[in-house]
């Protein structure tokens, strides 16, 4: 989803730090909830109904996005940390600047790094 944000051409900081907090990411920090099997479109369009007003602006290039969603979610199923909770430990921008540096890595371990700084 973050990659599609990217082609709409909402701002990506915006975008994810909003994501992360929304009633949408919430549910998908349940165990299990049929929300997650919708597809990116229409979460996507669940995200710009909770915030209208998203902002357009700097997007990340999309394997970064992907990256960084990847991670976000590993991150919530590797400690059971709430969406929230994990982008206030390290946001979007933090995430973007890491993704170079981190990408290659094992997702736990640069989870582990992430936190240990």
């Amino acid at each position: 989803m973050f990659e599609l944000s990217a082609k709409k051409n909402f701002s990506s900081k915006e975008f994810i730090d909003f994501y992360m907090q929304s009633q949408t990411a919430k549910f998908f920090d349940l165990p299990y909830d049929r929300t997650q099997w919708m597809g990116e479109e229409n979460l996507l369009y669940d995200v710009m109904e909770e915030n209208p007003k998203l902002p357009t602006g700097k997007t990340y290039d999309c394997e970064s996005l992907f990256w960084i969603g990847y991670t976000y979610r590993y991150w919530h199923f590797l400690t059971n940390d709430s969406s929230e909770s994990i982008v206030k430990k390290c946001n979007a921008e933090m995430m973007h600047t890491l993704y170079p540096a981190y990408h290659t890595l094992d997702c736990a371990q640069a989870i582990e790094r992430i936190i240990e700084a």
